[in-house]
């Protein structure tokens, strides 16, 4: 599916059932990460095209969290925007990886007779369905009464005799308990449900919100937003990050913090080892499952703390905007980087300084 074809499938969409909008591509800053590019000698990760993980930020390496149409993925969500016009839910092209479309989300049921879907909402510890009935009231849905519901939308699609067209899904979710549920899909008229996060070695993998944000598929880049949700999968960096205690949140007051946000976008970085995301290369230089150590610079995360000092390797230095300073003896792993690229070393001198609010070390260092 090429890029004109989405804007094709979007024009028809608007025709026939209330629109979609295409976020158009816009001309990168120097600190945008740019798509990786193709090719075997430059994808270090196996990352690269075609790309079925969001980096690693949504899902991760080797999974998919992304909308099958035929025998191909073209179309992967990001979140939800709520709208005095109602709920879009913001996808990513994997082929244009700039194009974001927000299509159109509806409640299913009787044409006429389904509630309105009013907003979708998420807090540290809620989440719910606003719908209005045909009266005009508002009610929230939980739990089992969101279970119940079935979502509708429709994608821009290309088939293999090459027509593009929209293509008619429906999802559900299952409330797993601890904000955790499990998404499913299909296409409509299609006998069989689809889990939304799919990983091979795994028969569930849970999906989870983050609420007040976009996360940028391409660099992870965290923009706040109080009107959005963002939809990821456990598995990834945003899931992660949130399981090791480094929500953008104060877990007491359920209240955002600068400190704690800056702390949550670095890492996002760091999970990935995207060093030169910050330079304009959003590659990441890790593997799945590869292990590291970790301290920031509140001691905000669980099993870390503020001491920096006990880094005896130390990798990198982290904000939001990626490495700030790098060893390149002690990476994770001995993927090559980049010719070109370079980024300070972290030194002997050990201290926090801004940005850096996080750092990442391994046991020992490289052999060379």
């Amino acid at each position: 599916m090429k890029l004109h074809r989405v804007w094709f499938g979007c024009l028809a969409l608007m025709m026939g059932s209330g629109g979609c909008r295409l976020t158009a591509p816009v001309r990168v800053p120097p600190n945008e990460a740019k798509p990786e590019p193709s090719g075997a000698s430059s994808c270090p990760t196996g990352q690269c095209d075609p790309d079925p993980n969001g980096l690693g930020i949504y899902i991760a390496e080797g999974q998919s969290h992304c909308f099958v149409f035929e025998r191909t993925a073209p179309l992967c969500p990001e979140g939800f925007v709520n709208s005095p016009e109602g709920v879009r839910m913001r996808v990513r092209s994997r082929e244009g990886r700039r194009a974001v479309l927000e299509v159109p989300v509806e409640l299913a049921g009787a044409s006429g007779a389904a509630p309105r879907l009013h907003g979708i909402h998420a807090t540290p510890t809620d989440l719910f369905l606003a719908v209005a009935g045909p009266d005009g009231d508002v009610r929230k849905l939980r739990g089992t009464e969101l279970a119940k519901q079935t979502f509708t939308f429709s994608l821009p699609v290309t088939p293999a005799d090459g027509d593009p067209r929209n293509a008619r899904y429906e999802m559900r979710w299952t409330p797993l308990g601890a904000s955790r549920f499990q998404v499913h899909y299909r296409q409509v008229g299609m006998p069989d449900w689809r889990p939304q996060c799919a990983a091979p070695e795994k028969q569930r993998v849970a999906s989870l919100l983050l609420p007040g944000r976009h996360v940028d598929g391409l660099n992870a880049a965290v923009q706040p937003d109080a009107s959005a949700v963002t939809l990821a999968c456990e598995t990834g960096a945003i899931g992660a990050c949130l399981d090791w205690g480094y929500p953008p949140w104060d877990p007491a007051s359920l209240m955002d913090t600068p400190e704690r946000a800056a702390v949550h976008g670095a890492c996002l970085q760091a999970k990935r080892a995207a060093y030169f995301v910050g330079l304009g290369d959003a590659r990441t230089f890790t593997v799945s499952g590869t292990d590291f150590l970790r301290r920031d610079a509140h001691g905000f995360g669980t099993r870390s703390s503020d001491r920096l000092e006990e880094l005896e390797h130390l990798e990198a230095l982290w904000s939001p905007q990626g490495a700030v300073c790098l060893n390149p003896e002690n990476r994770r792993t001995a993927l090559p980087l980049p010719a070109g690229l370079q980024l300070p070393p972290c030194g002997a001198v050990r201290g926090w300084s801004a940005p850096a609010v996080m750092a990442t070390g391994v046991p020992h260092p490289l052999k060379q």
